[in-house]
């Protein structure tokens, strides 16, 4: 049976220093000024939950920076388990997927394989277990924001766990990666010929690949831990992220121009190893799945907030030229990828496109 909470919870994530770029390691609790939810949630704690908690330390690894949605999101998971266990239930989180060396993929195996027992990878990362998982990726499905919570903590979310028990992993949750935005360093992205001939970094997948390759760029797959150097160092031309995530890893410094195209949506999915979260009193799982809710939804709101910031700061303290697509904007690049769009839906099947709305 859940346990209900005693009291009300004010949390957020602590804040460390910003980031220089999309390396370096760090396993220190975030903090962040950013909310008046997060002032708030420094000054008190969430109150002790009664329930029959196992005493037991956990290792959770995520991908993101120490300022990424992914590496917050779980910072601020430790923190509610911690406090509202009393204590007993410990979470120590390792970011830049440093216990994999900054590999994704191999950051994922390291949770199927009991390394770690919690995770927080992307969409695409996931989608190496089942290439179904990538429909939440097809573009423009999304209407807003709170559509994709819906999603993912709806039909969405059961079809994740379904597929994940596949694999021996449970799905807990999610938190926004965020509406994706191209940068380049060339010229501005305002029209679908405008990717002609860049040369666009992309996390792997065959949906990406097909995705720019129909406008004519050259995706180029690439671990996230090298993506910063290789944009500085002009190896590529540009990427596609959400403005958080940009912002985490300081992309603006070295990408003159972003486009806000929101072309797709991507969520860092929590996620637990099957057979350690087994082990656990029913009392611990459950703390462990609502931890997980409050602080994905907690952070949800705070990344909405920051993205209104995050325009003026690219520009008046970074010199970037920003470009929001309108809908008309939206109606040209998606008829380009329409047919792609269509062959991927039926690659994904019916089942993984009803869970989350596709028509």
């Amino acid at each position: 049976m859940k346990k209900r909470v005693i009291g009300l919870l004010m949390a957020a994530c602590l804040v460390v220093g910003a980031t220089t770029g999309c390396g370096g390691g760090s396993t220190a609790t975030d903090t962040s000024a950013s909310s008046a939810a997060t002032d708030e949630a420094d000054t008190e704690k969430a109150e002790v939950v009664e329930g029959d908690f196992d005493t037991v330390s956990l290792r959770l690894s995520c991908n993101g920076t120490d300022q990424a949605n992914d590496t917050k999101a779980a910072n601020l998971f430790a923190k509610l388990v911690n406090e509202k266990s009393g204590g007993k239930v410990t979470v120590t989180v390792f970011p830049n997927d440093q216990l994999a060396g900054g590999n994704m993929s191999k950051g994922l195996e390291m949770l199927c394989d009991g390394t770690v027992d919690l995770d927080v990878h992307s969409t695409s990362i996931i989608s190496n277990l089942d290439n179904t998982l990538m429909v939440s990726t097809l573009p423009w499905i999304f209407s807003d924001y709170q559509a994709a919570e819906d999603a993912f903590y709806g039909a969405g979310g059961e079809y994740i766990d379904s597929v994940l028990q596949t694999k021996g992993l449970y799905y807990l949750g999610a938190v926004h990666n965020g509406f994706k935005a191209m940068t380049n360093s060339k010229h501005p992205i305002e029209k679908p010929e405008d990717l002609k001939g860049l040369k666009m970094r992309i996390p792997g997948g065959d949906f990406f690949s097909a995705f720019y390759t129909a406008f004519g760029a050259s995706p180029q797959a690439m671990s996230w831990s090298e993506v910063f150097t290789a944009l500085q160092q002009g190896t590529i031309d540009g990427h596609d992220n959400s403005l958080s995530t940009i912002n985490s890893a300081n992309v603006q410094e070295v990408q003159k121009y972003i486009s806000i195209s929101k072309h797709a949506y991507e969520a860092f999915t929590f996620m637990a190893n099957a057979k350690k979260f087994d082990t656990l009193t029913p009392d611990t799982q459950q703390l462990i799945r609502d931890c997980v809710e409050e602080a994905t939804k907690t952070m949800n709101q705070e990344i909405i907030a920051n993205e209104e910031t995050l325009v003026d700061k690219f520009t008046n303290e970074n010199g970037c030229e920003i470009y929001t697509f309108t809908e008309d904007d939206m109606a040209a690049f998606k008829e380009v990828v329409q047919p792609l769009i269509d062959e991927y839906k039926g690659i994904y099947g019916a089942e993984a496109c009803a869970a989350f709305g596709v028509e």
